[in-house]
């Protein structure tokens, strides 16, 4: 199952930790609304061999009861897409093939909105390149579709949350995946993986860090989640962001995944708007109509004088 176990963890960029903090010091949820979207440089190792740069983007689309394995939930529901450059080696009849190319990743995730976690995704990713054999190079085309399900059993982890706050949140994972790779002329057979497992996460959240990424400094708070086969991700909430400005994903000797935060929008934290403009926006729109008022008063006036001729008075104004 754990196939492009840790490119998931990299690409479903909302997190069960995901928080902002209140007057009290608790750190609240953030308030997520459909055109809500994050931009993330990445890089990731994948199990077949590849390591994945690129950029993949997060974006809410929906908000409301949804039914995940049988149970409703209040849910945002996200759009996820990326693409970018493969690098690496593949293990083929030839031994082992340097390869490069280009990647595209699609997706979709249901997450619960009360703590965050995620219900269900399902990932799309697609790799196309060359393999750099001799005498003659190959091109090769990777598929991996991925579909898991979420059943929580014991959930502790929800809002508010506190500094140093820990729980284990237990869930059963309901998992389907395939994995194709093909290289011309040659095949090798498609793999089909499902089943259940019973998936334990350890949550802890750690005093805030600040950090630097692509889109500025940010404020954070890191959260780590530690997962029953000793690998990890660390994911640090901005709450000026309304999500994590970093994560890492960890196996239990190296970092598999990192994602950085580019360019996002944050609609909680935008000021309020009315046909569009804020209220600063409108103040230099009144300011602008005025002077063009002043102006064409003026004008006006001007044009509306009587003309003097010679030897007569003045008009009077």
């Amino acid at each position: 199952m754990r196939t492009i176990g840790f490119f998931a963890i990299a690409t479903i960029l909302i997190v069960s930790t995901a928080a902002a903090p209140s007057a009290s010091g608790a750190v609240d949820g953030p308030l997520l609304t459909p055109g809500d979207t994050w931009t993330y440089r990445t890089n990731t190792s994948l199990a077949a061999g590849l390591s994945l740069d690129g950029r993949i983007t997060l974006t809410v689309t929906a908000h409301g009861a949804n039914e995940v394995d049988g149970r409703m939930y209040d849910a945002y529901v996200m759009s996820l897409s990326g693409r970018g450059t493969a690098a690496g080696s593949f293990a083929t009849q030839f031994g082992s093939a340097e390869a490069s190319g280009e990647w595209t990743v699609t997706g979709r995730e249901v997450v619960d909105a009360r703590g965050l976690k995620i219900l269900s995704t399902v990932l799309d990713l697609e790799a196309n390149g060359t393999l750099h054999t001799n005498p003659v190079p190959l091109p090769f085309a990777l598929s991996v579709q991925n579909t898991t399900l979420y059943g929580f059993d014991a959930d502790l982890w929800q809002f508010p949350l506190t500094v140093g706050m820990t729980a284990v949140v237990s869930s059963q994972m309901n998992f389907s995946e395939d994995f194709r790779l093909v290289y011309y002329g040659f095949s090798q057979p498609p793999s089909h993986r499902a089943g259940l497992a019973w998936w334990n996460v350890t949550y802890v959240i750690e005093a805030p860090v600040g950090i630097d990424t692509p889109a500025g400094r940010f404020d954070t708070y890191p959260i780590r989640e530690t997962y029953a086969d000793g690998s990890m991700t660390v994911s640090y909430f901005a709450p000026a962001a309304g999500n994590h400005a970093r994560t890492e994903a960890h196996n239990r000797t190296a970092t598999v995944g990192t994602a950085d935060l580019v360019s996002y929008r944050y609609q909680a934290l935008e000021p309020p708007t009315f046909l569009g403009l804020t209220s600063d926006r409108w103040a230099i729109v009144a300011l602008t109509i005025g002077a063009v008022g002043i102006v064409f008063v003026w004008w006006y006036r001007r044009r509306k004088r009587p003309a003097s001729r010679p030897g007569s008075p003045p008009p009077v104004p």
